[in-house]
């Protein structure tokens, strides 16, 4: 009996598959099993006598079938999905403006209006009082007050608001490319509506060769100036533009302009791209939102142009005392000029070199008229002589990189209008223009390829212009 279970589970080990039908097997066992109880002498060894049949032998475990789809057993019932219809564009929804107020209140109202005016927001002025001076009655400034208020907010209209009023309704811009008209209905009453001011979008290539400064280059090219301040505050972070730049270096930008198409005015600029050729260097940035983190602007790598500060924070000036000793031109005697000035007329805009909290706003001794800007722990800029100080700049206040803070002066111990600025790390005065500044954030990798097909997209508009692209292509004409 010992041998005959050791023979099995021998058997068993080797996984030993007999070519028998499944009756059969399972008699085979049970037979087996019925000897092994009884106690009865023990079988042959099946290794040496396997009854003329030939084992099939596997070196893993058979796997279970899997388990059938329960829902095969039902019968397939056809039916039909209607797919969600597409969210219409607001330009789909909202009415679009008309040239003229009497336009729009006999298109909604089928009124005659005439001898449209234009009232100007006061300071200390609300709507009521704009609207008394235009000569409307008491009931009439509260109900179209009333359903003005529908559709935006009277605390946030700004001085100087301009209001076309007629003695059926009147109208105003809410914000660019938007207007709230507020008209009076013989039926319903006073109504408000917004509608759609047409708005046409043009794609602007510049270019051209630096003689004297990028001003005049961009200038001569006619760039409007959004677009050349953007221009200069990117490069800013690379480029000093009062010693950097040289004679027959080249500039290049591709940006937006958006026209209204009533009134014919620019209402918005937008750089996308800005390049420029600097003493045999090529520099090349590309405008990108990060995944709705903000704007930034990179290189064709996803390198960021951003550095923690702008080394020159003001725009059109001459670099007119650099840091280091120098004599003292009031008090005669040879001192340490622990920053940079920048000369330039009065009321020039001085911008924050970088984002921070402001630390001081206020009248600084021989200072003058002075603002110190706190980046992060290390880093802190300060700007002197100011003829006056930006509206809001005060300690506390959260400023962003690029924004005014004030105005070219020569206030304090001056001897002409200039800007004095210092860039302090850990509290120690250094050289603005020599100065390490880590840089920015690349794009997150997971981006890389939209940020990539937006490249492509401004090299290809620029490519359709057929002009001469002196950075990318160093005076090659590109549709050659």
């Amino acid at each position: 009996m010992v041998s005959t279970v050791i023979r099995i589970a021998r058997a068993s080990t080797r996984s030993t598959i007999c070519r028998l039908s499944t009756f059969t097997t399972a008699a085979l066992m049970f037979g087996l099993l019925q000897v092994a109880n009884a106690a009865m002498p023990a079988v042959p060894n099946a290794a040496h006598d396997s009854g003329g049949l030939e084992p099939i032998y596997h070196s893993g475990l058979p796997m279970p079938l899997p388990r059938p789809d329960i829902a095969l057993a039902y019968a397939a019932i056809p039916i039909e999905v209607t797919p969600p219809v597409r969210r219409p564009s607001i330009e789909d929804i909202l009415p679009r403006s008309t040239a003229t107020l009497g336009q729009m209140i006999e298109q909604q109202t089928g009124l005659e209006s005439s001898g449209e005016s234009t009232f100007e927001l006061r300071s200390g002025e609300g709507v009521a009082k704009l609207l008394r001076r235009a000569g409307y009655s008491e009931p009439d400034i509260a109900t179209s007050i009333t359903a003005m208020a529908t559709k935006t907010s009277l605390r946030t209209l700004p001085i100087g608001l301009k209001f076309t009023v007629s003695e059926n309704g009147f109208v105003f811009s809410h914000k660019v490319g938007r207007d709230i008209y507020t008209l009076r209905d013989p039926d319903a009453g006073w109504l408000a509506l917004t509608t759609i001011r047409p708005v046409d979008s043009y794609l602007t290539f510049a270019h051209g060769v630096i003689e004297n400064s990028i001003y005049q280059a961009a200038a001569e090219s006619a760039v409007p100036d959004n677009a050349l301040l953007e221009y200069i505050r990117i490069m800013g972070f690379s480029v000093d533009f009062q010693r950097e730049v040289q004679p027959g270096d080249a500039f290049e930008m591709l940006y937006e302009r958006k026209i209204d198409l009533i009134s014919g005015e620019e209402i918005d600029t937008r750089l996308h791209y800005a390049g420029l050729r600097l003493s045999g260097n090529q520099l090349g940035f590309y405008r990108f939102a990060k995944d709705g983190k903000g704007v930034g602007w990179f290189d064709k790598n996803g390198n960021s142009a951003a550095r923690t500060l702008i080394r020159t924070p003001i725009a059109g000036a001459r670099l007119s005392s650099s840091f280091g000793m120098r004599r003292h031109p009031i008090s005669g005697y040879n001192a340490m000029h622990r920053g940079v000035d920048f000369s330039a007329p009065t009321g020039t805009p001085i911008i924050a070199a970088g984002s921070g909290t402001i630390k001081k706003a206020g009248w600084l001794g021989s200072y003058g008229r002075y603002v110190q800007i706190k980046h992060n722990s290390t880093y802190s800029t300060a700007y002197a002589h100011m003829s006056r100080i930006a509206a809001g700049i005060r300690p506390g206040i959260r400023v962003k990189q690029g924004q005014i803070i004030g105005y070219v002066g020569s206030s304090g111990r001056s001897t002409g209008p200039h800007l004095h600025y210092e860039i302090l790390v850990n509290n120690r005065r250094v050289n603005p223009l020599t100065v390490s500044l880590p840089t920015g954030e690349k794009i997150d990798p997971s981006l890389l390829d939209i940020f990539r097909r937006k490249v492509a997209l401004v090299d290809n508009e620029v490519m359709a212009n057929g002009a001469l692209r002196y950075v990318a292509n160093d005076l090659t004409l590109l549709n050659e």
